[in-house]
């Protein structure tokens, strides 16, 4: 099974939805959460220093901060299944 995910990645990270957001600017950084590299965008904060902007690690789907005053991503407050666990049904 370890070959089908590791081909999957590639072709998710070179042709799929990580091309795409390299070629709008994100940069290859590893994941503070599983340490694999993916592509992340620089971060935007509002006035009170919330994240407006952030990107979803490839492989693991946890949210990743990263801005121009850090040398590495951060973890911010939650991961994208805990938002999407939080949301009411409809």
């Amino acid at each position: 099974m370890g070959l089908v995910q590791n081909v999957v990645r590639w072709y998710k990270l070179n042709h799929g939805v990580g091309k795409q957001m390299l070629d709008r600017g994100a940069e290859l950084l590893s994941c503070p959460h599983c340490h694999e590299e993916t592509p992340i965008f620089r971060s935007s904060y509002d006035s009170l220093g919330n994240p407006l902007s952030f990107s979803v690690c490839l492989w693991c789907d946890g949210l990743v901060e990263y801005s121009d005053g850090v040398s590495q991503p951060h973890a911010p407050y939650a991961t994208a299944r805990d938002l999407q666990g939080d949301r009411p049904e409809s």
